[in-house]
């Protein structure tokens, strides 16, 4: 079983390869519209907020707020998940940095030269040459500070991703069939200790997204992770009720996992 991740320069062909590797491996899909239509299980909230701020450029405010950051909980909650379903492709949303180190996860980029990403602009959105560069210069650049807010790397570092394709140079199809291979060689490397993992990463983002969407839990700072033994939770809070909403929390959803509780209660 394997995992592919893409990351995209907008119109450098995410969308066309990533369909065509998922259709040929028989694999699902997992693009935006997948994620909005998920979504809607948890709320008209989050799909509302989403639609919203989807790959914008994160405000300090919004870094800060605390409906922002259940919103970004709740998506790499929604990553890790899709994740151990396997047999995936999941496209940006930082999920390559999400799964890095994932022995069975490829993790693509994309990238094009910019008049022929104009090119490609023009044809399909129907708007002029002015219009085309700005939309993909506001694009990229949103991205990349979607990245550096909420991953704090940097979305152009090539060396985050294990291949590097110029749609320009090759063709879609070609890229497709180099993908698809790759893939297939990493069906198998899923170990014990990668898959354990995996699931102490989705367990640590399922309790911080349970946490951070809680309408009865609001904390000045929440850091949840797994350290490849127990999932710690780091922070700070200011309400008593606040501490024993998130204990209760954490004894539903660890699922038996270790866990270190390091949060303060601070006024």
């Amino acid at each position: 079983m394997a995992i592919l991740t893409i990351s995209r320069e907008f119109r450098s062909g995410g969308q066309e390869i990533g369909t065509a590797v998922a259709e040929r491996l028989r694999y699902d899909y997992v693009g935006k519209e997948r994620i909005l239509s998920d979504l809607r299980g948890q709320g008209e909230r989050w799909t509302a907020l989403l639609n919203e701020v989807d790959d914008d450029r994160p405000t300090i405010w919004d870094r800060f707020d605390w409906e922002y950051q259940g919103l970004m909980a709740l998506m790499d909650s929604y990553i890790y998940d899709r994740a151990m379903d396997d047999r995936v492709v999941l496209v940006g949303r930082g999920s390559n940095f999400l799964l890095e180190g994932m022995p069975h996860a490829l993790r693509v980029r994309l990238t094009a030269p910019i008049e022929q990403r104009v090119e490609r602009v023009m044809r399909k959105d129907g708007v002029d040459r002015k219009n085309a560069l700005r939309l993909i210069e506001k694009t990229d650049n949103d991205r990349a500070s979607f990245i550096r807010a909420n991953f704090h790397r940097d979305w152009y570092d090539l060396t985050a991703y294990d291949m590097v394709f110029n749609t320009t140079v090759q063709s879609f199809e070609e890229i497709t069939e180099i993908v698809c291979n790759a893939l297939q060689e990493k069906v198998g490397k899923l170990t014990l200790e990668a898959w354990e993992m995996l699931r102490g990463r989705m367990l640590a983002a399922r309790i911080k997204a349970n946490i951070a969407t809680s309408p009865r839990i609001k904390v000045p700072t929440l850091k949840v992770f797994f350290d490849g033994k127990a999932i710690i939770l780091q922070g700070i809070v200011r309400r008593m009720a606040d501490l024993q909403a998130i204990g209760e929390i954490v004894t539903v959803s660890a699922q038996g996992s270790p866990v270190r509780n390091e949060l303060r209660y601070r006024l």
